[in-house]
């Protein structure tokens, strides 16, 4: 198949074409019009990191090369590779992503909760103000919209949530422990134009897991909800988390064999960093000896289960090497979040905010994020985890304050 991307929403990019052989996987890209060398490298970056990757999935008519990546080709992955060419060659962020929180409310106790401490005093959003913020992240750039929580599967109205994202636009996500994901549920889902679910499991040992939730059973809900899940023809993740005593004794190992066995297309590792939960736990922080441990640990994962499931660890993404150098901190440059009460914040786990999108719109507060010093330049380590920037921002925030706290 030879497919052609142009990009006409962004004016230095009107005069590039490139013309791309795809024949299963991606297999070359030529270039079309006069740029820099610099332009060409990253381009063909792009599309090498894809073949490097592999394909995980089919939908929507084309590749899954993650499930935080519209399918390829498809309307969608056009607009996110002009967002990202856009971000790295002209300097003109343009956000790929975005997580909407739809409720504040949760069946579980996490003991590392990132939501932990902040206010639920406020009501949640409205359908009316989601389908606003969603229309207008879209029109940002927008093309990987994820819904959040709490737990979002509490809100009966989710689906319609979900269907006001053009799927000509963005896909779409759904965050959830699964307890309330039960075969219809799955299937209304699907029904309702979701692209897939990421289900959080915080451990291969179900008992473990059950006591980190604080809910008896909840294992045996994820995985019930993964075979729920793909029997609804949705793509399926997992989301977890790495402190350093699970890095030191190996567990992502342990938990990536059995989300083999469940079929799971893609397994996330996140680091555990000091919020919520976790803010007073230091001894569970990453350090250098317990990164490389789980760095190695991911990249044999990957090597043994061949995409079966694909693994994506977040001390990835922040190491500054290879495609990663191109990703780095999330925040105000791949991606922003929105609480449920509608603060706009950097990320899931900033507890800082920009204002709120009842009163603004999300192009005013996205650019408010942008013209911050502490965001004005991309940086590849995440913030979160930076000594200079939190005691700057983070250990300045006055104890009992209601959360997340105005930046200003």
């Amino acid at each position: 198949m030879r497919l052609q991307y142009t990009f006409p929403h962004v004016p230095e990019l009107k005069n590039l074409s490139i013309i791309v052989e795809n024949r299963g996987d991606i297999t070359s890209a030529s270039i079309s019009g006069t740029h820099s060398p610099w332009w060409r490298f990253i381009i063909k970056q792009y599309f090498s990191f894809h073949n490097k990757a592999g394909t995980l999935a089919y939908r929507n008519g084309g590749n899954v090369y993650s499930m935080y990546l519209p399918p390829f080709p498809s309307l969608p992955h056009n607009r996110m590779l002009e967002a990202f060419l856009s971000s790295m060659l002209i300097k003109r962020i343009i956000p790929m992503a975005v997580t909407i929180g739809v409720t504040t409310t949760c069946q579980c106790n996490c003991a590392h909760c990132s939501t932990l401490g902040r206010s639920k005093s406020r009501p949640a959003l409205s359908l009316e103000e989601i389908q606003r913020t969603v229309r207008e992240c879209v029109e940002l750039g927008i093309t990987n919209i994820t819904f959040t929580g709490g737990e979002p599967l509490i809100r009966d109205d989710l689906e319609r949530c979900i269907a006001s994202v053009s799927p000509d636009k963005a896909v779409t996500q759904v965050f959830t422990n699964a307890l309330l994901l039960t075969p219809e549920r799955a299937k209304s889902l699907a029904a309702s134009g979701a692209y897939g679910v990421q289900i959080s499991l915080d451990s291969h040992d179900s008992a473990e897991h059950d006591c980190l939730r604080g809910v008896d059973g909840s294992f045996t809900a994820v995985e019930n909800g993964v075979r729920h899940a793909l029997d609804a023809g949705l793509l399926v993740g997992i989301s977890t988390y790495a402190t350093k005593q699970s890095a030191l004794r190996h567990d992502i190992i342990r938990l990536i064999a059995l989300c083999s066995e469940w079929g799971v297309n893609e397994v996330t590792v996140f680091d555990a960093i000091e919020v919520g939960g976790l803010r007073e736990q230091k001894d569970a922080m990453l350090e250098r000896e317990s990164r490389q441990l789980l760095l190695e640990d991911c990249r044999i994962a990957n090597r043994i289960y061949k995409r079966k499931p694909r693994v994506i660890s977040q001390s990835w993404t922040n190491c500054g090497k290879g495609f990663s150098r191109f990703i780095g901190c999330l925040a105000a440059n791949w991606q922003f979040h929105v609480t449920a009460q509608g603060d706009f914040t950097p990320c899931d786990f900033t507890p800082l905010s920009f204002g709120n999108v009842r009163n603004e719109s999300i192009k005013t507060l996205w650019d408010k994020l942008l013209s911050h010093p502490a965001y004005r330049k991309r940086t590849l380590r995440c913030r979160m985890q930076d000594p200079v920037f939190r005691k700057r921002y983070i250990d300045t925030i006055p104890d009992g304050a209601e959360l997340p706290y105005p930046i200003d």
